[in-house]
This record gives structure tokens, sequence and C-alpha cells, in this order.
């Protein structure tokens, strides 16, 4: 049986629940928090979260997942940033990733808890290394961590289009036993929204399709609101129209009739922009959603056959589709391994991401596009050069813009339970690094964060 991808998070407590726990003060539940959260005893963590926050329940295996990846956290500082709500600034104490974690404080209990990246701090430094030591650090990384089964997926690391480290760690199904390879093919989350973006470019270029087109306009199907006449192609792919998302109780409900862009918008095209159109970012599973109606009426095509058309096949791309195939595809596992490991079904790909692609696929895209094959030059440069601020980082007509030690990349990441995927092309340097998990975040993201800070800056 197959899932829809969740492709981003969804707020963990709608309904505070009431405890019996004796009233504290925010510094004291972080603390208590923490501790349960480090704590090696599998037990600790699940039995604070079912007493004292009972709305994380469902999330707890994510929240192991976390832990395992992670391997705790190391308290930085903390601050009570609001009434009733302590911020705690940590740092993985596996890798070199810093988080903020929001505890809300309500009467006698914890409300809500949330994780949140943050930038190092300001004293925090990597060196850059040579390339031979920097993949050499890097195998013995991903070597130390499989061995304690705590990753588990492919990676990718190549040198203007040269690929120097090509490997597969831990297992794709591991009530079968069997091994993760470099052509194992991993559900990448997110990063499908690459694929759409360059469909809709190439519709751009080729002059059937422009930025300033409103959705109104463009889908004569939607219904007649003002998000429809006010939303451009341009808003939807540098997610600031305002679109949101479409998880939560209605999706919940109709999940197993949403199979087409078309259904989607029937369901959820009523809905109201969250804020004004162009006012600022706001990341949007819909907005990618209306880009593939786009795609198929503009086209004529259903979206996932214009792509496998014009971007998989241009790109040689044969491993690459929305759906899970037999054979040699990684299932998804939430959980820890320490606690138990727990099989999802296979996700179901949309044109907001969650379809499956290989490490090798997803280097002949990176390839197809630094060669002009899938998009000319100038319309490439719209696809990644960044014109919206996105919190820590920009956001292009499509793509993730943003800084590692020092040194800018663009890509795209993909994140849902059992899913973790990172691709970053570093346009000075010429490095391009792809990481694929069947865990999910941060099991791709802490590796491809580990190698991206490390390997040579290159004065071209």
């Amino acid at each position: 049986m197959a899932a829809s991808l969740m492709l981003a998070c969804v707020p963990r407590s709608e309904h505070p629940v009431q405890s019996a726990v004796p009233v504290a003060a925010p510094g004291d539940w972080l603390e208590r928090w923490l501790a349960a959260f480090n704590d090696a005893r599998a037990s600790t963590y699940p039995d604070f979260v079912k007493a004292h926050i009972p709305t994380l329940v469902p999330y707890l295996d994510d929240d192991l997942g976390l832990r395992e990846a992670t391997g705790g956290f190391t308290l930085l500082r903390r601050e009570q940033t609001a009434p009733g709500q302590v911020t705690a600034w940590v740092r993985d104490r596996n890798w070199e990733r810093f988080s903020k974690v929001v505890l809300s404080i309500g009467d006698g209990r914890i409300d809500d808890l949330s994780f949140l990246g943050a930038p190092p701090p300001d004293d925090f430094a990597i060196r850059r290394l040579g390339e031979h030591e920097a993949l050499t650090q890097l195998r013995q990384k991903l070597r130390v961590e499989a061995a304690a089964n705590r990753f588990s997926g492919a990676v990718l690391v190549a040198k203007d289009g040269v690929v120097l480290l090509r490997e597969a760690y831990c297992s794709r199904d591991v009530e079968k036993g069997l091994a993760a390879t470099p052509a194992t093919r991993f559900c990448i989350g997110s990063m499908g929204k690459m694929f759409t973006a360059v469909a809709v470019l190439q519709l751009v270029q080729n002059g059937r399709l422009r930025l300033t087109d409103t959705v109104a306009s463009l889908l004569p199907a939607h219904p007649d609101t003002a998000l429809a006449r006010q939303v451009t192609v341009q808003h939807l792919l540098t997610h600031t129209g305002g679109t949101g998302d479409f998880f939560g109780a209605d999706y919940d409900a109709h999940a197993a009739e949403l199979h087409t862009p078309s259904d989607f918008i029937r369901l959820f095209g009523t809905r109201q922009a969250a804020f004004p159109p162009g006012l600022r970012w706001g990341y949007s599973n819909f907005g990618f959603i209306l880009l593939g109606a786009i795609v198929e009426q503009v086209s004529g095509l259903a979206w996932d056959v214009y792509l496998e058309r014009n971007v998989f096949r241009t790109a040689g791309m044969s491993s690459t589709s929305p759906l899970a195939s037999a054979g040699n595809t990684a299932l998804p596992y939430t959980g820890a391994a320490r606690t138990g490991l727990k099989p999802l079904p296979f996700y179901v790909g949309l044109p907001a991401g969650g379809g499956y692609s290989t490490i090798d696929d997803l280097h002949r895209f990176g390839t197809a596009l630094r060669e002009a094959r899938l998009l000319d030059a100038r319309h490439l440069a719209m696809l990644t050069t960044a014109n919206v601020q996105a919190g820590n980082a920009q956001w292009s007509l499509g793509l993730r813009v943003a800084v590692r030690n020092g040194e800018a990349w663009y890509g795209h990441g993909g994140s849902a339970p059992g899913v973790n995927a990172d691709f970053a092309i570093y346009p000075q340097s010429g490095y391009e690094v792809i990481v694929l998990a069947n865990r999910g975040h941060p099991h791709a993201f802490n590796v491809a964060d580990f190698i991206g800070t490390r390997l040579p800056r290159v004065n071209r």
C-alpha cells in the first residue's frame, strides 16, 4: 500500500492535554526534557514524552530517529524567549549541526516542542582540507556511523562532473537483510521540486508560459479566488505566493482520493492566501501542486509524463520516477535501531516531491544542468540565482541557495518520516554532493554538511 508523502512539518500540538505534573519553571522543563532526550536507556525518552508531552506521542518515532542520528544534544545556551516559552541553542554530539529547541510550557505541562535550524556560533569554525584528506575523513566518518547503524543510505561526491566517491551503507530492507548499494533507489522527498521547477522554466524558455502569468489565467478549472487572480508563476516558484500547505485533517480524511494535481485543487482550491502574494517567503507544497497542474495545462501532458520525456530522458535518468518499483528500492524507516526500526509504506510522488531516484541519476541531472541540456544559460541562471530571502538562506526560481563554511551552493533537500535527501552544487569550486538516506532528517543533511564544509575552496 502506498502513502502520500509528508513534505513539510505538521504542527505537533493542536489540542494541549492537561497533565498532573507539578508546576515548574520553563528552564526546569528544558533541563528535564534534555536529560530524558540524552539518556542512553531506550525507554527513558518514550516514557517522558508519554507522561509529560502526550501531544507528541505520534511523532515519537521521528524523535527517536533524530536522537540516534545526533547522538543527543549538547546545550550551548538557553533563553526565555516569551512568557511560558524557553529556547535552547544546542549542538549535535555526533556532528557539527546546530539547532534551536523551542519548548512551550503550559500550566504544569509542556504544550509543544519544536526543532529549528540554527546557524553556527560566530566563534565556530571548521578548517577546510585538501580534497584527498576531506574525502578520507568522510569515508572514516561514514564507516563509524554505519557501524553503529546511525546512517543508512548512499553518497556521491563529484568535481566538474568526475565522480570522486560513490558508496552506500547499511540496508535497503532490514527484514530481508538486503544491503543498500550505490544503485539503490531512495525516496527523495521535496528534492523532486527541482524537476518541476525545471519543467516550468522549460515552458517559459519555449515561450509557452510567462513568469507573470497568474494561476487564474492558466488554470480555467481553478476556483475563482483572490489567490488564483493574484498569485503568479514566479510567486509559486519562489514560495512567495502565500499558497501554504495541504497537510492536516482534510488531507488525512481524503488522502486516498488524492492522486493528481486536479484532485488537490478540487479539495484545497477555494482557500485564501496565507499572506499577500509577494509579501514574504513561506515554503509551500500546495504551490508546487499548482505548478504541476500548470505544466499539465500548458503542455497537454500529465506532469509525470512531461518530466519523463523532457527532464529524465534528456538527462539520462532511467532510474527516476514518481513511484517506487520492485527491485533495488530502499524502504523508508522511522524510529531508531536501538528502540526498533519501523518500515513505512512506499510514498507516492507528486509535483511537490516524493518520487524515487539514485545518486547516479541525480548526478546525471546535475551534469545535464551544467551542460545546458535542460535549460539554456539564461534560464539556468534563473533556476540557480537567489532573489528571495528565506530565513537563513535564499531562494531562486525553484532552488535553495545558501552558504556552507563560506562557499555558496544551490540545490534542494527532502525530508519526511523515513526519508532524508540532500543535493548541493558548489558552482565556484565545481563540487557536487548528493546524499540519500532511508531514515529521517538529519541523516542525509549531516553527511552533506560534513563534507561540504571540508572540501577545498577553489579559485577559478
